[in-house]
């Protein structure tokens, strides 16, 4: 067991935030997950706020999430849903650089605000890659570091106490680089700024990336 699992802030007040961080974006994931199909894995996913998002014409959903105390919460949300979105959704706690599942398993594979808290984002990216089918699609929505100078300067000093919060988050990690530095492919890709977060965290990008056949 982690020594974080004892540590009262990660175990009680870390899962409310991150819920409730969760639900602002709840659109933006609403739009994202409608295009995940066939078996998919979502990677980080939290306290479950994402499974009622999914279109019924998946066939499952493999829930990895590490944490034990986050993952009670998702037990939690997946109690209180129909049974027939139940019977889809496993709960694997694990970790993303090690994932229990066998090469070339899935259709789809969710990353939702999960990349810039991984402490190797290339290992997961890779193991990613290794479940996914040849063609298989990665959807991901991350906050990257800042296109503004000025905003940049600031999530620089401020990301050591900011990691130390939020469960390894990192204000300045350049995701859609390291996504093809993983060998996908960017099929569609929007940056923006969120009108919800603070601008340490507000820029955002969101689209699909896409195994290569080799």
């Amino acid at each position: 067991m982690s020594l974080r699992s004892f540590n009262p802030y990660y175990r009680w007040i870390f899962p409310w935030i991150l819920d409730r961080v969760s639900k602002v974006v709840t659109p933006e994931r609403e739009l994202l997950l409608q295009q995940a199909e066939g078996l998919v894995l979502e990677v980080g996913s939290g306290t479950g706020t994402s499974f009622h998002c999914y279109p019924e014409t998946i066939s499952r959903l493999y829930a990895l999430e590490p944490d034990a105390a986050v993952m009670q919460r998702a037990a939690n949300t997946l109690a209180d849903m129909p049974y027939e979105k139940q019977r889809k959704i496993e709960l694997i706690r694990a970790d993303a650089m090690v994932i229990p599942l066998a090469d070339n398993s899935c259709d789809t594979v969710v990353c939702f605000l999960v990349l810039c808290s991984v402490p190797d984002p290339i290992k997961v990216l890779t193991e990613i890659s290794r479940v996914l089918k040849p063609g298989g699609r990665l959807l991901f929505f991350e906050h990257v570091l800042s296109d503004s100078k000025i905003v940049q300067r600031w999530q620089h000093r401020l990301n050591p106490l900011w990691q130390s919060c939020g469960g390894g988050c990192q204000l300045n990690r350049e995701t859609a680089k390291l996504i093809e530095a993983a060998g996908f492919r960017l099929a569609e890709y929007d940056r923006y700024q969120h009108h919800s977060f603070p601008r340490l965290v507000g820029q955002l990008i969101s689209g699909t990336a896409v195994k290569g056949s080799g």
